[in-house]
């Protein structure tokens, strides 16, 4: 099969050749929710982007400039690499071949299991390699034995590990790695998409309108969402619960199947509605219909947790709309408690439905909230601004 590893040609040409290439590696590129993983791509000024992805999804709402990918190989070379990273070295060989032909000078990957695959690949290519965690990367994966022996490798050997937080930061140097290899680097959100509508009701009759947004998973507390909200509305019948929901692929009934059932049991049924995903525009567009959004995330069993902070949190404090959040890992760190929103226990159901019920009964502090929440979003999340930081970081990889 000789020549079955050369790359693919890119999915589209640029026009920034005089610039330093960073590969980046993430697979899929990308899922619905993949918009904060695309502004760090996309807000790139000083350096050139080239991701290397095995297949490709939504490249209409998050576009490249330059992507390869094994879907465009013909059916003998995907054979190839397949076996090539089974039985050779741990990653896709034209992975290799498409960042070489870029003049690629430095390595991103995007989420921990993927970057310890990479390990080799940068080495390689002789570049420095940096990953991102995102969280079940870390959280979960820290329960497997192996991956804790993997962690020894992958700490020493790779060069910088970016995190989104500092309760992640702390837990990345637990497992094992040196503290001046973990960096925090907030995670941004694009401005300029994102309009900003402090929330108020039409009327004093009007419902009070909770959204809770995301893909379905243990971790985003969404089955104590639906409990608490049934217990809000029967005290506050002006209420209403939407759930944007990121259906999985396969098993859907098995997932969704249990939400829907708390959702028949709440009592509040004909006052809880479901949305299915939407493009990510279309989405940002959508927030100025609620008022007030719910994350209740907490740990799930398997150790899985958010790391980090969705992002849907800091999109949700740019448009304007007040935030509860638990005290889970992150998200204090993004919600500012008394300013942006209010911040209760993780696990505290107790506690999430004092806070619904505070917010229902005085929407004149929520112009407060909206204002402050966009400034910090402004300070600390703005994709533009976190885009130059990421590219100080870059410098200093480079400079070493």
């Amino acid at each position: 099969m000789a020549g079955a590893s050369t790359s693919p040609g890119p999915r589209a040409g640029s026009t920034r050749g005089d610039l330093p290439v960073v590969g980046h590696s993430v697979n899929p590129y990308l899922p619905k929710s993949g918009s904060w993983i695309h502004s760090q791509i996309a807000g790139l000024e000083r350096y050139r982007p080239v991701v290397v992805t095995k297949r490709v999804e939504n490249l209409d709402s998050f576009p490249v400039d330059t992507l390869y990918t094994r879907e465009e190989l013909s059916a003998p070379n995907r054979l190839y690499q397949r076996l090539a990273k089974r039985w050779g070295r741990p990653y896709f060989p034209f992975y290799r071949d498409a960042l070489a032909k870029e003049g690629a000078a430095l390595l991103h990957s995007h989420f921990g299991n993927w970057g310890y695959e990479d390990i080799e690949l940068a080495q390689d290519l002789g570049i420095p390699q940096v990953t991102s965690f995102y969280g079940a990367d870390i959280w979960r994966d820290s329960q497997d034995p192996e991956w804790r022996a993997r962690y020894h490798r992958y700490f020493a050997e790779s060069q910088l590990f970016l995190v989104e937080g500092n309760a992640m930061r702390k837990k990345v140097m637990e497992l094992g790695c040196p503290s001046e290899k973990v960096v925090v680097q907030h995670l941004g959100v694009p401005l300029e998409r994102i309009g900003f509508e402090p929330r108020a009701l039409a009327s004093p009759q009007d419902p009070v309108r909770y959204l809770v947004a995301g893909r379905i998973m243990e971790k985003k507390g969404h089955d104590m969402a639906i409990r608490a909200f049934g217990r809000v509305h029967r005290e506050n019948p002006r209420t209403h619960l939407h759930l944007m929901l990121i259906r999985p692929e396969r098993r859907v009934e098995e997932v969704l199947g249990p939400l829907e059932r708390l959702i028949a049991e709440s009592g509040a049924a004909d006052a809880i509605t479901l949305h299915d995903a939407m493009p990510y525009q279309e989405y940002l567009d959508a927030l100025r219909s609620f008022h007030v959004f719910l994350a209740p995330s907490r740990h799930a069993a398997d150790g899985d947790a958010e790391g980090g902070a969705p992002v849907t949190i800091i999109e949700m404090s740019a448009s304007g709309m007040p935030v509860i959040a638990s005290s889970h890992c992150d998200l204090p760190e993004v919600v500012v408690n008394g300013e942006t929103g209010l911040v209760f226990p993780e696990g505290d159901e107790d506690a999430l439905v004092g806070a619904m019920l505070e917010f229902a009964a005085e929407p004149e502090r929520w112009p407060g909230f909206a204002q402050a929440g966009r400034a910090y979003v402004e300070a600390e999340y703005n994709a533009r601004t976190q885009a130059r930081r990421l590219e100080e970081i870059y410098d200093g990889l480079l400079a070493r």
